[in-house]
């Protein structure tokens, strides 16, 4: 089976050398392949620029189209499958969300979905993917997306389509993937398409096979629980059995723990691939697994703030790769979950561990800002009326001093990492949305204790 890392660059974009240390380094923990997924970091060129790195769409400024070709190179030279993400359909944010482009939302109020009935929808998708293998000619797979499609059969074509077709609502879709793949095939028959399984579910195994939908892609069917939530309903294996000769499988490694964890638990991520495993184990009699992607979620979705940075989740890479490699050699019983790793193995580390500690001021600092004595001795009815006693505002502006010169200290140490992984914007971001309003409630706090420390006592509220 193979054993494909999926990196969400539509978060904090990775730096060529940092990605090149984290690829060298997973493929000596059993990394077969790379699933890149591009969004607005792809160097889209003609009436596509806009949309991407070279229009400056993403803000990071990365990548360049020889760049792509580098990364492309390198993964190749390492001995890994590079394999292209291009969404097609669903999770179009980053296109639709374009004036150029809004007339093709299917939902006017989001840019998420796009309509599969107006043909410039066709035409925008297949320069999309036309630009994507011609960077790589000797591309073997490549991967649709098309997975979260919110909205189907809401503007007006859609819907009169629908109601005229025998497969009703399914047929507007499968059609559009139908006509992605066989465009792709006639560039290049041999190449094989993947594409996220979730909307295939729930149509009829009728309809499906009307669609041929088995002759055009190999779905990933994806499950990011932990071992005591995992499911996937029988009836589905025995669908997919009929219809696909290979199935692949999609566990997470980072991104699936909540859409604004900054932490990335080993010990959760590692049960999802036992979970993962069980499951392939019950069903390799009537299923053919080809392998198993690593997801790696930095966001939600477009307009999702970053999660998980990959440095804070390189221990959960390492163990849920080493994971595999220990079922392959059937000795998983005895496998060891780690929260952390060699220093020579952890690319990015000292800004993981900037993370960490973030996180344990961000605890301390909650207690203090949500605790009893700011509560009961400098709340903002308090503080409105100067109705305070110094000797009990003295302890919080001791504590808070504490944590504000820790974080402050912490910022020029973050400051000084980021640049190491990811681009401006990005880093701005995470500082923005995370460290940011946490040090200015702190800030705020210990201002207003140092003043009411050195105010008298109050004698009546003003």
């Amino acid at each position: 089976m193979h054993k494909i890392v999926h990196l969400d660059l539509k978060g904090a974009p990775l730096k060529i050398p940092f990605l090149e240390q984290v690829l060298k380094t997973a493929k000596t923990w059993g990394c077969t392949g790379v699933l890149l997924e591009w969004e607005d970091t792809f160097p889209y060129t003609g009436d596509l620029v806009n949309i991407g790195s070279i229009g400056g769409s993403s803000g990071d400024e990365m990548y360049s189209m020889e760049e792509v070709h580098h990364i492309l190179w390198f993964i190749k030279n390492i001995g890994l499958e590079p394999i292209h993400l291009i969404q097609t359909i669903g999770h179009m944010e980053f296109v639709l969300k374009h004036p150029a482009f809004h007339d093709l939302r299917e939902e006017p109020k989001t840019p998420a979905v796009l309509c599969p009935s107006k043909p410039q929808s066709l035409t925008l998708v297949k320069k999309m993917l036309q630009q994507a293998l011609d960077v790589q000619p000797d591309a073997k797979y490549f991967h649709i997306g098309a997975d979260e499609v919110w909205h189907t059969g809401v503007c007006e074509q859609c819907h009169n389509r629908a109601i005229t077709n025998e497969h009703k609502v399914p047929s507007l879709y499968l059609q559009h993937i139908r006509e992605i793949v066989t465009f792709l095939k006639q560039q290049r028959p041999e190449l094989i398409v993947l594409m996220w399984d979730d909307m295939l579910r729930s149509i009829n195994i009728h309809t499906l096979e009307h669609y041929k939908i088995g002759d055009l892609i190999e779905p990933v069917v994806w499950n990011y629980n932990v071992k005591e939530h995992f499911q996937i309903e029988y009836h589905l294996w025995d669908t997919y059995k009929k219809l696909f000769p290979n199935v692949w499988v999609g566990s997470a490694f980072k991104g699936a723990n909540g859409s604004c964890q900054v932490l990335s638990p080993v010990t959760r991520y590692v049960s999802n691939q036992q979970a993962w495993l069980r499951e392939i184990r019950s069903t390799s009699n009537k299923i053919n697994f080809a392998g198993v992607i690593l997801t790696g979620w930095s966001r939600y979705d477009h307009y999702a703030t970053l999660c998980e940075l990959l440095p804070v989740a390189m221990p959960s890479l390492s163990c849920c790769l080493l994971y595999w490699k220990s079922a392959d050699e059937h000795i998983e019983d005895e496998f060891q979950v780690s929260e952390v790793l060699p220093e020579a193995e952890w690319a990015g580390r000292r800004l993981a561990l900037c993370v960490h500690s973030f996180v344990m001021l961000r605890d301390r600092a909650r207690q203090l800002l949500d605790g009893d004595p700011v509560a009961t001795w400098l709340n903002p009815w308090q503080l409105k009326h100067g109705y305070t006693s110094p000797a009990q505002v003295e302890g919080i502006a001791g504590s808070s001093y504490a944590i504000w010169t820790d974080l402050k200290f912490l910022h020029e140490d973050m400051l000084k990492e980021f640049p190491k992984i990811t681009g401006k914007r990005s880093s701005d971001e995470w500082m923005e949305s995370y460290f940011t309003p946490l040090f200015k409630r702190i800030s705020d706090l210990h201002e207003a204790a140092s003043v009411r420390c050195n105010t008298p006592a109050s004698v009546r509220p003003s």
